[in-house]
């Protein structure tokens, strides 16, 4: 079937399997699976679900729409291109799958690169961002489902990942660039904002230099340390008639983080990040706007609140008269929601939490489908406040077990079955390190169990929705994986008793046999009980001993990332890398204290260490240790505490907190926040704590072969920290070896599919080098 344009929709099948039991994945390997070590160019053409894309059904409950990146077309992240192009690093394609019978629709895949699907109210149309037009700019094109074709509605110049409909289905919300500024201005007004020309002092013809400035006591406004400039949500809100293509800005040149329709389409919502809480700080204050749509009246009904760094859980109530939000942040403690009234401002805190947060992962209040309560997430339980009483009730709460997510069935609204007396949550068993599918009963707090198999099913990156509910409520879709297998697509009826996988995303896995995961525990020097996800060797046999990579990140409980597949990350941080190779991997938990981070980690890992070796697992005498960014730090920590690794790997890391705190990005942030936080305060106010947890100062003690990689455009941690290690062992006359890559960001992840390829090499061949010496 052809468009108007000649082209052609291409039908893909991704292959719906299904499984007898009540599993996420199906649990019998492959027949043909073998221990062969997995391939690098396997791990790095994987592909997987892109971070940020909410998976939704259509209104009719027909078709599920989501987004598939593949890292073989990665260009490799870079600001300048990000904020130049609109585009994502990645490829990425969407599919359209058809819930009865699995099949599976990529909308012109080799086109270009397609992001953001959005369907209409009406489910005819799907809407979507994509730089197909070859013009190398994010713009906004729709699938026809009824007519069979693409098109694209609007030339503007689109700057965010966003779109959505109002709810006729004939117009539709986008952010773009702001009006009169070309993508080069832009660029220069992002990135480059904090560079100042000295008063009176002119800039020679021809001259290179970049003035910063800080007027100290004489400015007339407090000197800032902002991490990052606030400019890069500068945008225009623009409304786009879908037919004629007709487009209208109704928000010019604002910074807009979150926007949000209200249900009847009368008026938008949207939060404007205003400034910094104080230098240094990442509490962002935001501004709460609401823009009538007939009458262009805009009013800012809330002039300051904390919120998230993404812009805040905003959501209107169903009825459209009040919104909801949740205050949230790095200094937000209590995390309450409130209701806000679009024409007065009033703000009014529904919850009145006390003591310090609880983590849960839900950042959202949602409304009930009648708008009468609000229901939130805290201290791991099911919450419900009325809007009218004020009351606060405890709904439900899971004996060994943390509600992590609430599951919606439109944007703010609570999914709710069985006259509107049931819902379905998500959990997560915090001992046995597995995600869950819990109905609760909102009269009785009764719960049960729906699925529950030793899977994750939060770990598609960025999302506030891991499941989609169709509207009459009898499908859910979710996303599955484990530590031996990558996330694919599920379907599943309410009750979770018919399970359907509708992608089979990455076959070339099949051929490998996996290391499984094993959870193990111990206790630190200070007698605290620890977790660890050790990820065993592929070719396992109880009795022998293998060579132990030990994953390090202070500050953070890496056993949380057993159902993870490859335990870490994607792509080169997959550490079936080193399973399939015959190497045991761990990842063991880590907390720390105000003051003394350094001596924290060794305190956490060597009692893990020391289990493993306990176990009869791990050779002791070859054991690696490796990490990325504050992990890179806690490598170098750990080879200053003790000569037991036989080789370490730092990845983007840093082992001076003075040269970390004095970081001056190119557009004039500073991102030395970091060290003040885990130290306590700055250098001045404590001197000897910041050398104390600097591994530089004490090279000297290093005796195990260090190999650093570092990325030489990394804006996190800048490159001249990984030379002043690497400067500092050479001169030692340690064993030390450097890649620096050039003009690669702070994550491997993001890099170029060449620089991924290269570490992924340069990593196995450096520990099969000093942990496998004879080939074992």
């Amino acid at each position: 079937m052809k468009d108007n344009n000649s082209q052609t929709l291409k039908l893909c099948l991704l292959v719906a399997t299904v499984c007898s039991s009540g599993a996420g994945t199906c649990a019998t390997p492959p027949a043909t699976q073998t221990t062969k070590a997995l391939a690098v160019e396997d791990v790095l053409t994987q592909r997987s679900f892109l971070p940020y894309t909410r998976l939704a059904f259509s209104s009719d409950g027909e078709k599920i729409a989501f987004v598939i990146q593949d890292n073989r077309g990665n260009r490799g992240e870079n600001d300048e291109t990000s904020f130049s192009t609109g585009i994502p690093p990645k490829k990425s394609d969407i599919y359209i799958v058809d819930v009865e019978t699995g099949e599976s629709m990529a909308l012109f895949g080799n086109a270009g690169t397609d992001w953001g699907p959005s369907w209409s109210p009406d489910s005819r149309y799907l809407a979507f961002l994509s730089d197909r037009d070859r013009t190398g700019q994010a713009r906004v094109w729709v699938w026809d489902r009824l007519k069979g074709i693409v098109r694209k509605v609007s030339d503007v110049d689109v700057r965010g990942n966003e779109i959505q409909w109002l709810p006729d289905s004939r117009k539709l919300l986008a952010t773009s660039l702001p009006e009169g500024m070309s993508p080069d201005d832009y660029v220069n007004r992002v990135l480059h904002k904090n560079q100042q020309q000295h008063p009176g002092a002119g800039k020679s013809t021809g001259s290179s230099v970049v003035i910063f400035q800080s007027l100290g006591s004489a400015a007339s406004e407090p000197a800032e340390s902002n991490l990052w400039n606030l400019d890069d949500l500068l945008r225009d809100l623009c409304l786009i008639d879908v037919s004629s293509g007709q487009t209208e800005v109704v928000v010019h040149g604002r910074r807009i983080a979150k926007y949000l329709a209200s249900p009847d389409g009368r008026r938008i919502a949207y939060t404007n990040p205003k400034s910094f809480e104080k230098p240094g700080s990442q509490q962002l204050l935001y501004a709460l706007s609401v823009l009538t749509i007939a009458t262009k009246r805009e009013r800012t009904v809330v002039s300051s609140v904390r919120l998230d760094l993404e812009g805040g859980a905003l959501s209107w109530s169903p009825a459209g008269s009040q919104l909801v939000l949740r205050t949230d942040g790095m200094e937000e403690k209590t995390r309450d929601c409130h209701v806000v009234d679009p024409e007065t401002g009033a703000l009014r805190n529904l919850t009145r939490l006390s003591g310090s947060r609880q983590p849960s992962g839900e950042r959202r209040c949602l409304w009930d489908p009648e708008g009468a309560n609000v229901y939130f997430v805290n201290d791991g339980a099911l919450w419900r406040s009325s809007v009218d009483q004020g009351t606060i009730t405890e709904v439900a709460r899971i004996p060994d077990r943390r509600i992590s997510r609430m599951v919606a069935q439109s944007p703010g609204v609570l999914s709710t079955s069985d006259n509107g007396n049931s819902t379905i949550v998500v959990t997560h068993d915090d001992l046995g390190k597995q995600d869950g599918f819990y109905k609760l009963d909102l009269r009785s707090g009764e719960t049960t169990r729906l699925l529950e198999n030793g899977q994750c099913y939060t770990c598609v990156f960025g999302l506030d929705d891991y499941a989609a509910i169709n509207n009459d409520g009898q499908r859910v879709a979710y996303f599955s994986e484990d530590a031996q297998n990558s996330s694919d697509l599920w379907i599943n009826d309410n009750r979770f008793a018919h399970p359907r996988r509708l992608t089979h995303l990455n076959p070339q896995f099949e051929p490998y046999r996996m290391g499984q995961a094993r959870l193990i525990d111990w206790l630190s020097d200070d007698g605290v009980p620890l977790q660890g996800a050790l990820l065993l060797p592929s070719e396992y046999q109880k009795g022998r001993r293998y060579p132990l990579v030990v994953i390090v990140y202070g500050g953070q409980n890496l056993s949380d990332g057993f159902n993870r597949f490859g335990g870490w990350f994607e792509g080169p941080f997959n550490m079936q890398l080193l399973a399939t190779r015959g190497y045991a991997v761990l990842l063991p938990d880590a907390p720390e204290h105000l003051g003394t981070p350094m001596r924290d980690l060794a305190k956490a890992v060597l009692p893990g260490v020391s289990k493993v070796v306990e176990l009869g697992i791990a050779d002791p005498n070859r054991i690696g240790v490796m990490g990325h960014s504050n992990g890179g730090y806690g490598t170098l920590g750990l080879l200053i505490e003790t000569d037991r690794f036989k080789a370490a790997l730092a990845i983007d890391g840093f082992g001076d907190l003075v040269s970390d705190y004095g970081y001056l990005t190119g557009s004039g942030a500073a991102w030395g926040n970091w060290s003040e936080h885990r130290i306590g305060g700055t250098p001045w106010q404590y001197r000897d704590r910041f050398v104390e947890n600097s591994p530089v100062f004490y090279l000297d003690r290093v005796e195990t072969p260090l190999l650093i990689v570092h990325g030489t455009q990394d804006d996190i941690v800048p490159s001249f920290l990984a030379d002043e290690i690497f400067v500092g062992l050479r001169r030692l006359g340690k064993n030390v070896e450097y890649a620096k890559y050039e003009g690669e960001n702070h994550t491997p992840n993001e890099w170029s599919y060449a620089n991924q390829e290269d570490f992924c090499n340069r990593m196995i061949t450096w520990f099969n080098k000093h942990l496998k010496p004879d080939g074992r």
